[in-house]
């Protein structure tokens, strides 16, 4: 032939003929091309950049000017950004103005324009049907063009006098209200609700939208203002953010939204490491399945290949038509995955708004992911069809011709280098899981000084080293695999003849069962890992979970933070009433005697001891009675015991040195002092001092502000709902019932993704070898095996390769939980023992139960020697 245009012209026609495996193939390459232009196009819009940036943040502006109260900011070194507001500056703390009482337009050029825009100023509490509802509150002129793309407006208009409001939809839905209807706020104030709209942010929470001067909220002193400008084509913005910052005003301009200043950090590069290998991965596991399509068909093209050889035809040009098969289904995956891609994002735009939390102002379409990502399908395809190319080209014109093919009867020798490889590979992921360990020992170290509650360490160095390792180790095992496989034959002996049929054509026809096992492998590595992160999450939140009471009771906090709800006796009571209280215990704060009422609680200082220093704690002395400590255990009765001979518990070990602190309000009390430790673990008591009723009568009057109710079981959802009438405010009623394990749900979801790749590979794996062993199957028909027989050995088939598909995987995938724990910052190492019994036992059983029930009985006779 000597050129492409007879390959081309009998690949194209072999393509349409075997119309059902090119779409197989294609369909292996276009769901990832599908699922990687829709999580492309579909992120990138979510999280976009360059102008719509700039739309979504300050609108049509040229710039946003922040009011602070402060006199002077710290200068920012990479210049004005997006993402943080520099605080005041050395010396300039003192608030010198009130941000919502100033004018800024004698400070811009001549010819500016200046527009409120639009922001969020806090939670407003407003009356629902049944109890007050606390609303995020929106405060601007949206309505303006500058602000245009900041909200969406639904119906109606924005509002514009102090007593109109405009409302998200779901928070209408709530009120049952409509455009044109009333809202009252908790003291009763009326507005007239005059549009229905939503932020570009969030746009399915609640949000009450108002005009400047409303009623609804007087913003404190100290809150900064933001302000849309326009600013004359003369001003440079960057000369007068400069300026500006001086005198404690921070200026956004618009081209530093659309070309952010460069921040470098090198460990941002670790997830992109992360995704590159996770791409890499997949695209090797679509050339594995394809790949084992690609094999059986070239082996049914044997007589095909044969004719074209006879007739003149090189080895040369046997790879090129079946290298241009890969090609072609390459291009019918592609195309299709892009057009199905286009398709499901614009009809599907309403659930990704709703997924992404998110309007979509403009769709941003990463056109170089897209090409790259339409490239390494075309690759896939291509690359799929390699190997079988130059097996098919190998083959012997009379043995083509006859329409054989010969078994695998290589030697199964264990290749060494991949032996190598795979010990290699561990070796790096266990010193990176080393060094991940001790990074996370010291950013443990860091933050108990701190005082955070939870550590995690992803340094790049321990993260790349990780990645290579489990990348040498899937290398490794992907080429050991096959010699594995034929290893099988071996034990087959003592099987029932199903399994004795199943492992030997494993074992002879690695060259199908052998990727298709390794895609398995990887894909159940990826659920595995999956399974370990989640295990290893889970179990680091549960360590810094800090609860609101003790388990099983209900806790309700009293004052201007809880929706500005007062205590009384007569209300504790009556939400006792509501409940199924056993006991009630109150928590209050120690107030200063000598100072007029609301001044505030008692301050506290206490001397470290022999260096003399002195540590002040910002905080109120929280009275708490004994009984409650005797009720969470034998630590807590000690403790108990303390507080009623009149000392004070303390939260941290400096305060104890000399074993007393000291009480400054008029006057100045020294009293005993023990260290608490880290008890009792409650969200009310964290970091207090506590002190007995009996001991805070001495020192002052204690008002209550919090009060927890010992329940006998779990209130029902009709009792919580009347608790919330009676305090006329949702969410002020908690009831603790332990940290809430989301792990369930999570191994549902990995056992599914696992069984969903096991039974992909394992049925292009069966499906394939019924096609390709065929003959065999009637040679056993004839010889009077049942018909039963073959569902039986395509059960065998299913549930061998899914086993070994499986077990490897989760052994790939142990690597990286072993690793998992430092990343999540999980106190020890997390084995989701119930999820990797599931995925190694359960899914290859139901594997082969799937094949059983899907494959026939019976087939039409076919002559021995097709």
């Amino acid at each position: 032939m000597g050129s492409w245009g007879p390959p081309l012209r009998i690949a194209r026609r072999t393509t349409r003929r075997h119309f059902g495996r090119t779409l197989l193939v294609a369909a292996l390459i276009g769901l990832p091309v599908f699922a990687g232009t829709v999580l492309g196009v579909s992120g990138r819009t979510s999280d976009p950049s360059g102008e719509t940036l700039a739309r979504i943040t300050i609108g049509q502006a040229d710039a946003r000017l922040t009011v602070t109260p402060y006199g002077k900011l710290q200068p920012v070194e990479t210049g004005p950004n997006l993402y943080g507001m520099p605080g005041p500056a050395e010396g300039h703390e003192t608030p010198v103005r009130v941000p919502a009482n100033f004018d800024p337009r004698p400070l811009l050029p001549a010819g500016s324009t200046v527009v409120r825009a639009p922001s969020e100023m806090g939670s407003v509490d407003i009356k629902g049907p049944s109890t007050t509802n606390g609303v995020a509150l929106i405060v601007g002129e949206p309505q303006n063009p500058l602000a245009k793309d900041l909200s969406h407006l639904d119906q109606g208009r924005f509002p514009v006098a102090p007593t109109e409001v405009a409302l998200s939809p779901s928070f209408a839905k709530h009120l049952g209200v409509t455009v044109g209807g009333t809202m009252q706020d908790a003291k009763g104030t009326s507005y007239q609700v005059v549009g229905l709209a939503r932020p570009t942010a969030q746009p399915t929470d609640w949000w009450v939208f108002a005009a400047p001067g409303t009623r609804l909220m007087t913003p404190a002193e100290s809150t900064d203002i933001s302000w849309l400008v326009d600013l004359p084509p003369t001003a440079d913005p960057l000369a007068l953010a400069t300026a500006l910052s001086g005198k404690g005003f921070y200026l956004l301009p618009r081209a530093n939204i659309v070309d952010p200043p460069v921040d470098f950090n090198g460990d941002a590069i670790a997830p992109y490491v992360a995704m590159t290998l996770v791409i890499g991965f997949g695209i090797l596991e679509i050339v594995l399945l394809a790949g084992t399509a690609f094999a059986v068909g070239a082996r049914r093209q044997t007589r095909e290949l044969g004719l074209v050889l006879s007739a003149g035809g090189t080895p040369r040009d046997v790879r090129r038509i079946v290298l241009l098969q890969g090609l072609f289904a390459g291009v019918v995956g592609v195309t299709s995955g892009l057009v199905l891609a286009a398709i499901t994002l614009l009809a599907g735009r309403p659930l990704w708004e709703q997924v992404s939390g998110s309007l979509f102002i403009a769709w941003q379409v990463p056109w170089g992911g897209i090409a790259l990502i339409a490239a390494l399908g075309l690759a896939a395809g291509v690359a799929a069809a390699t190997v079988p190319a130059i097996s098919a080209s190998r083959q012997a014109p009379l043995a083509a011709l006859s329409g054989r093919f010969a078994a695998t009867v290589a030697r199964t020798r264990i290749r060494k280098p991949a032996v190598v490889m795979i010990i290699a590979g561990v070796v790096l992921v266990v010193a990176g899981s080393g060094m991940l360990a001790a990074a996370l020992a010291a950013a443990r170290t860091a933050q108990s000084v701190a005082g955070a509650p939870r550590a995690s360490a992803t340094p790049l160095g321990p993260v790349v080293l990780v990645l290579v390792g489990i990348t040498a180790v899937l290398i490794g095992v992907v080429w050991i695999l096959p010699s594995l496989l034929g290893k099988l034959g071996g034990p087959a002996r003592h099987l029932p003849l199903s399994g004795r049929l199943a492992l030997r054509d494993a074992a002879r026809h690695r060259h199908r069962t052998g990727p298709a096992t390794a895609a398995i492998m990887m894909a159940v590595a990826a659920t595995a890992a999956a399974a370990f992160a989640g295990a290893n999450s889970t179990a680091a939140d549960a360590v810094s979970y800090v609860p609101q009471a003790q388990l099983g009771n209900a806790m309700v906090r009293f004052g201007d933070d809880s929706g500005s709800v007062p205590y009384s006796t007569a209300i504790e009571q009556h939400i006792a009433g509501q409940l199924p209280t056993e006991r009630v215990y109150r928590f209050g704060m120690i107030q200063d005697p000598d100072s007029p009422p609301g001044a505030g609680p008692l301050w506290m200082t206490a001397t470290s001891g022999e260096s003399g220093r002195e540590y002040g704690f910002v905080g109120a002395l929280v009275v708490v009675d004994p009984a409650y400590l005797d009720a969470i255990g034998a630590e807590g009765r000690k403790l108990a015991d303390r507080l009623r001979a009149g000392e004070v518990l303390v939260p941290h070990a400096d305060f104890t040195k000399t074993g007393t602190v000291q009480l400054q309000g008029a006057t100045t009390t020294t009293l005993k002092a023990t260290y608490a430790g880290d008890f009792p673990k409650l969200e009310l008591l964290r970091d207090q001092l506590m002190i007995s009723p009996a001991a805070a009568a001495k020192l002052g009057k204690a008002g209550t502000f919090a009060v927890e109710y010992d329940l006998k079981r779990l209130p029902t959802g009709d009792e919580i709902a009347a608790v919330d009438r009676l305090l006329g405010h949702d969410g002020i009623l908690v009831v603790e019932q332990g940290f809430q394990d989301p792990s369930r749900r999570i191994l549902l979801w990995v056992i599914g993704a696992a069984a969903v790749v096991t039974l992909l590979g394992v049925a292009i794996s069966v499906s394939l070898s019924a096609a390709e062993g065929r003959a065999d199957l009637a040679t056993l028909a004839a010889i009077g095996a049942p018909p039963r027989r073959r569902r039986s050995l395509a059960a065998a088939q299913a549930w061998v390769i899914g086993q070994l598909g499986c077990v490897l995987g989760v052994g790939v995938g142990a690597l990286y939980g072993y690793t998992s724990h430092a990343a999540f910052g999980s106190p020890y190492f997390a084995v989701p023992w119930a999820g990797l019994a599931t995925i190694v036992v359960v899914v290859p059983l139901f594997a082969g139960l799937v094949a059983w029930v899907l494959t026939r009985s019976r087939l039409p006779m076919v002559a021995r020697i097709n």
